[in-house]
């Protein structure tokens, strides 16, 4: 049984929803959040404390590692950065590696009974795979920097594992979709370039997608089960561009075939040419916007956690709806795939209302249907009836 669930990353949109549906099953929460967080939402629960500190800084966190029964209490670190630009980024890696191995750490020294850590699968070695292969992570073995932040804090985890007998699980999800995050999350600056800006998607490409809420329900499923040292790979659909926005459409009924531009470019021999277009012109590269979907073989991975963690239930395009329509299912305790009655819009669900308002202005009126010929009508007539 477990005494306190202690959460970091509560301020995220995962954070958020882990805590909720917590929340939903009566447990005693513990909560991780900075001092510029906030906590408004929480107040007045008599099952939820806050602790204010933030996980790349250990004497801040202090309180929140002080529990009464720490055997018997369990860690979930759902606090990451992501970015999917090449270019290096010291906050991702601060709280992605020293958050990490401070949570690990702390974790360690104050002997608590499960760490449950989201890492990522496109942290996995991709040298080492097939059924039975053990983990095995190797920053140097990935692409991109958020995979290589995250798989230089998954192999130290490994390591306390291994030589310090540290009680932790994994959850390896493929890329995080679905409502709650902010707008300037990836996924969501995707749809926003393509719905309201008609940015072109680059033709080619794929990626694996997984529904927030199914990675939260995985999260709490392996805080009491699963084996020490495990990792379990959360897939979902994979989609190609094409696919990707083929559904967007669908979703928001646009009868349309997706147009695609050229993969030129994403070509590194005509990169400078197309960046300076684009910087000149003011408008979005399509290849930063669109970097998710660059080519990657390895972006296909299977879900091992079958039999341990739940299947997944929130379908494809569902996400795509629901971060587009901006529900907030944090507000919600109970996951399910349904949105809520009254939902709560971002400013970008607003902002792609406005944009099919202008659309539906913008649309010529279809040809009437032929009538038979009006009486003729007098001048004096005409003039009085057009000022009417």
């Amino acid at each position: 049984m477990v005494a306190k669930y202690l959460v970091s990353g509560g301020a995220g949109a995962l954070g958020k929803l882990i805590v909720s549906m917590l929340l939903e099953r009566g447990e005693k929460v513990r909560i991780l959040m900075s001092e510029l967080s906030d906590v408004s939402v929480y107040q007045n629960n008599p099952n939820v404390e806050i602790c204010y500190g933030i996980s790349t800084d250990k004497d801040s966190m202090v309180e929140f590692f002080d529990t009464e029964d720490p055997r018997h209490s369990v860690l979930i670190h759902a606090d990451e950065y992501i970015s999917l630009s090449d270019s290096t980024n010291l906050t991702m890696r601060r709280v992605n590696v020293i958050g990490a191995e401070n949570i690990c750490d702390m974790c360690l020294k104050r002997k608590i009974g499960r760490l449950v850590y989201l890492s990522s699968a496109y942290a996995l070695n991709p040298e080492i795979a097939g059924e039975g292969a053990q983990l095995h992570f190797d920053r140097n073995k990935v692409e991109g920097e958020y995979a290589k932040s995250k798989a230089e804090a998954a192999a130290y985890i490994m390591e306390k594992i291994v030589m310090n007998r540290l009680n932790a699980v994994m959850v390896l999800p493929t890329f995080i979709i679905g409502p709650g995050y902010a707008e300037d999350y990836e996924i969501n600056k995707v749809l926003n370039s393509y719905l309201t800006n008609g940015v072109t998607p680059i033709k080619g490409g794929g990626h694996a997608f997984v529904d927030v809420r199914d990675v939260a329900n995985a999260m709490l499923t392996l805080a009491t089960t699963g084996d020490a040292g495990s990792g379990y790979i959360i897939s979902g659909e994979y989609k190609t561009s094409e696919q990707f926005f083929q559904e967007v459409n669908e979703v928001q009924g646009i009868d349309a075939p997706v147009k695609t531009a050229s993969r030129l470019v994403m070509s590194k021999s005509l990169a400078k040419f197309v960046d300076a277009y684009y910087k000149i012109t003011h408008k979005d590269n399509p290849k930063q916007v669109y970097a998710l979907f660059s080519d990657n073989p390895q972006a296909k991975f299977e879900d091992t956690g079958k039999g341990v963690i739940p299947d997944n239930s929130v379908s494809f395009k569902a996400s795509i709806s629901d971060s587009i329509n901006g529900v907030d299912e944090n507000a919600k305790t109970v996951v399910d795939t349904k949105t809520s009655a009254e939902p709560k819009m971002t400013a970008f669900a607003r902002a792609v209302q406005r944009n099919e308002a202008r659309a539906q202005v913008s649309k010529p009126e279809a040809a009437p249907a032929p009538v038979a010929p009006a009486p003729e009508v007098k001048a004096e007539d005409k003039k009085e009836d057009g000022a009417n």
